[in-house]
Formats: C-alpha cells, sequence, structure tokens
C-alpha cells in the first residue's frame, strides 16, 4: 500500500470537497468522480480512506441519509484552506 503525501492528500481532500460543495451527492458519485480526477493516487481505496477515514470523522462531511452527503461550514473552511 503507497501512502500519500501531504500535497497529494491535499489535492484529493480539495476534489472530494468540491464535489460536495455542489449540493448533496451521493458516495458513489463521489468515488466515481474523484477517480476520475487524472490523479494518479485517486484510486477507490485512496477515495474512502480520505472520505471515511478523515473527512466524515472530522466533521468537514455530514451524513444527510443512507449514501447521501453534503459538507459543512467547516468542510467549506476546509476547502478555503485548501485551494490555491
Amino acid at each position: 500500500m503507497t501512502r500519500l503525501n501531504d500535497q497529494d492528500r491535499d489535492s484529493l481532500r480539495r476534489e472530494i470537497l468540491t464535489l460536495l460543495k455542489k449540493g448533496l451527492i451521493h458516495w458513489t458519485d463521489i468515488e466515481k468522480k474523484a477517480c476520475a480526477s487524472c490523479y494518479a493516487f485517486a484510486t477507490s481505496n485512496t477515495v474512502k480512506s480520505q472520505f471515511y477515514g478523515y473527512l466524515l470523522p472530522n466533521g468537514y462531511v455530514e451524513r444527510v441519509s443512507r449514501g447521501i452527503f453534503k459538507i459543512t461550514a467547516k468542510g467549506e473552511r476546509l476547502l478555503e484552506a485548501l485551494s490555491p
């Protein structure tokens, strides 16, 4: 298993949060679009790890209903901080 460096991790988190900023989105759409982002490191496992292992438990994203998620105010602040 390859570990992501800080820059790659931030890029992936930014990609996920940008998708969520557009509105309520289903997990499968997040996964597909993030994996298609042209980042070589954006695999299904790395997206899942960043989403379920960091963004969701730390309150940047919240579950609205089964499989449906949205960005939180805290997530919007993180997205601003991660934006170039």
